[in-house]
């Protein structure tokens, strides 16, 4: 039985016993935490992130619209109503303060990081030219993936499961929020700051296909797909490596940092964000419940 008082990772094969008094599956790393939770994670299946997908949607959905989720949902509504009443002033407000500190709200880039497979070239990361510009790209999904590749390479290395279960499940999630960003950007059809022709930006709900296509920034702003895909990449390391405290002090100083950034060169509104944040929790906490096994020791 379990007696360390402080997270173990047993490494795969190791003769453990859970709570039923069966050993867990070879290709398993079993973690105990310091309340006696213990948590189990098993080598994940290939292309399970794809396939999990229409699970992680649903998963998502029950959690969302469970009774414990009310308080949330209208703390959600009310702050996004809230926000989007005074938009424009607190943009206006950002964008002045940075000018005031010489922050330089443009979108600028550099040299491309690239490879070619074959006669094709593959833009991987363009290098942002300014502070404002390298903030903001922390919230795109290369951030993200970087993360995930990281802790594949390392549980590989290691045999930990915990870290390739974790690596796993961000590439899940990331795939579940995109899946939801997007389809709730092509129903509000929220038009971004820096293209605002009214006060707080005009809102054109269920643009066709190719008008969408052609001039993006138009309908796109609703909710942010940068912040969503942020939180929901903290959560689900928060979630699977609790007795790392500084993860969410440091994911939620990143996060705020990257919506201040959005604001000052106009790619949101401060109301775009409260229900980026919700999609971004409730995707990762479905993809964490799919994908570990938790139990607790008596």
């Amino acid at each position: 039985m379990f007696t360390l008082p402080c997270a173990i990772h047993a490494q795969p094969g190791m003769d453990t016993v859970n709570q039923s008094g069966r050993a867990p599956h070879p290709d398993s790393t079993v973690v105990v935490m310091q309340d006696s939770t213990i948590m189990i994670y098993r080598k994940p299946r290939p292309f399970s992130p794809i396939t999990q997908l229409p699970k992680t949607l649903a998963m998502s959905a029950r959690i969302t619209f469970r009774k414990q989720s009310v308080p949330a949902i209208l703390m959600i509504t009310g702050a996004t109503i809230g926000l989007i009443g005074v938009d424009q002033k607190i943009t206006n407000g950002i964008q002045h303060f940075g000018n005031e500190l010489h922050i330089d709200p443009t979108r600028s880039y550099g040299k491309s990081l690239s490879f070619k497979l074959g006669n094709v070239k593959f833009d991987v990361y363009d290098v942002p030219r300014n502070a404002n510009s390298m903030v903001y790209s922390l919230g795109e999904g290369l951030a993200s993936v970087a993360i995930s590749g990281g802790l594949f390479t390392y549980g590989k290395i290691k045999r930990d499961y915990r870290a390739i279960q974790t690596a796993n499940q961000i590439l899940q999630v990331q795939l579940a929020v995109g899946v939801l960003t997007q389809t709730m950007k092509r129903i509000s059809g929220r038009q971004s700051a820096f293209q605002a022709t009214v006060s707080g930006g005009r809102w054109r709900p269920f643009p066709d296909f190719s008008t969408y296509q052609k001039n993006t920034s138009n309908y796109d702003a609703f909710p942010s797909g940068h912040l969503a895909t942020m939180m929901a990449t903290v959560t689900v390391l928060a979630l699977n490596y609790p007795e790392r405290k500084w993860i969410r002090y440091m994911g939620g100083s990143l996060i705020t940092l990257v919506g201040l950034a959005m604001i000052n060169n106009g790619v949101h509104w401060a109301g775009d964000y409260p229900l980026a944040l919700g999609i971004g929790y409730v995707t990762a906490h479905a993809t964490v419940k799919m994908n570990r096994l938790l139990q607790y020791k008596r």
